[in-house]
């Protein structure tokens, strides 16, 4: 079983669908309002240790942050007899709002069967702490037929820029570019609300914010677009918004880091995180489009095929430990 207490976790989702391990998501209340979270917290360490208690499974892979939820588990684990894994997010360790508990999450890895990360730099780090590490990037997604019809202009050379509006992207170089190829039009995606009004009102009109899109609206704009930006400032993240670029078959420009490079290694420009760079980015990317989709459509197919082969390794060893592989759903791309 897999056990999330995040209600917007594409990988959880991800992994779900694609080995048909059931996801329960527990969550109540607001979404990212760190005041209200103590209450919220507790409301859902109730709801999962009786969510446990009726289903009582022999394993659960838990997710974190919050690391909480994993603490939750790895007490009723010790009542029951049964194991957990957890699945390590990037901003367990890196985001400093999670720094603070990294004692606790070293204590929770060392009592589980293995923690699950997306990068060798993190397996590496758990490793350090007397705990069993294993490396599962996220699967690429797929996008579903088109449900809305995201109004871009033809005419141009569309960009979507994909971003969440959170401390470790590079806002404000992106939201500054001005130097653009002459016919293209860039849309920055996310929750824009609290970008100020002289930002606002010194974007280029080739830039446009979106505000934050419905799935429909924003699966339309990575369908349509003819490239994509998905841009970092930390350091072993994997970005999301690059796997949907590789699903997608779109050229990608991303922030240069080793765990980037490790794992996108086609159809990509890459580009520091200045307004310089992003912009010499976006004309490469211009320049070299019809080569670098090419190069997309490759890595979807040898991504999907590394992802299963880890995968399967994955589902072994979590079998070893919790129920036996048989009673283990069967992965799709095992599904006749």
């Amino acid at each position: 079983m897999l056990l999330s207490w995040d209600p917007v976790c594409q990988r959880s989702d991800s992994i779900s669908a694609e080995t048909g391990v059931p996801l329960e998501t527990i969550h109540y209340l607001l979404y990212r309002r760190p005041w209200i979270a103590p209450l919220k917290y507790v409301l859902q360490a109730a709801a999962t240790l009786g969510w446990l208690a009726r289903r009582r499974p022999g394993l659960v892979v838990v997710t974190s942050p919050p690391p909480f939820a994993a603490l939750v588990v790895r007490a009723w684990c010790a009542i029951s007899g049964a194991r957990y894994a957890i699945d390590a997010h990037t901003g367990i360790f890196l985001e400093p709002k999670w720094r603070p508990f990294l004692p606790l999450s070293r204590w929770l890895s060392r009592g589980a069967a293995t923690t699950i990360v997306t990068n060798d730099a993190l397996r590496e780090t758990v490793e350090s702490w007397g705990a069993r590490g294993f490396v599962l990037p996220d699967p690429l997604p797929d996008l579903p037929p088109e449900r809305e019809r995201f109004p871009l202009d033809e005419s141009k050379t569309n960009v979507a820029a994909v971003f969440s509006f959170y401390e470790d992207e590079p806002v404000d170089e992106m939201l500054a570019v001005a130097k653009l190829p002459p016919d293209m039009h860039v849309w920055v995606t996310g929750d824009s609300s609290r970008v100020p009004e002289r930002r606002r009102a010194a974007l280029s009109p080739q830039v446009t914010l979106t505000g934050f899109l419905s799935r429909a609206a924003y699966d339309s704009l990575l369908s349509r677009c003819d490239a994509v930006v998905v841009l970092c400032t930390r350091p072993h993240t994997l970005l999301c918004g690059a796997y949907e670029a590789v699903a997608a078959h779109k050229p990608l420009v991303t922030s240069e880091s080793e765990a980037m490079r490790h794992h996108f290694r086609k159809g990509v420009v890459w580009t520091g995180n200045s307004t310089g760079e992003i912009e010499a980015a976006l004309h490469e990317v211009v320049a070299r489009r019809d080569e670098l989709a090419a190069e997309m459509s490759e890595a979807d197919r040898e991504m999907r095929l590394d992802w299963q082969r880890t995968c399967d390794r994955l589902l072994d060893e979590l079998a070893r430990v919790g129920v036996g592989r048989s009673d283990l759903p069967v992965p799709r791309w095992r599904r006749s």
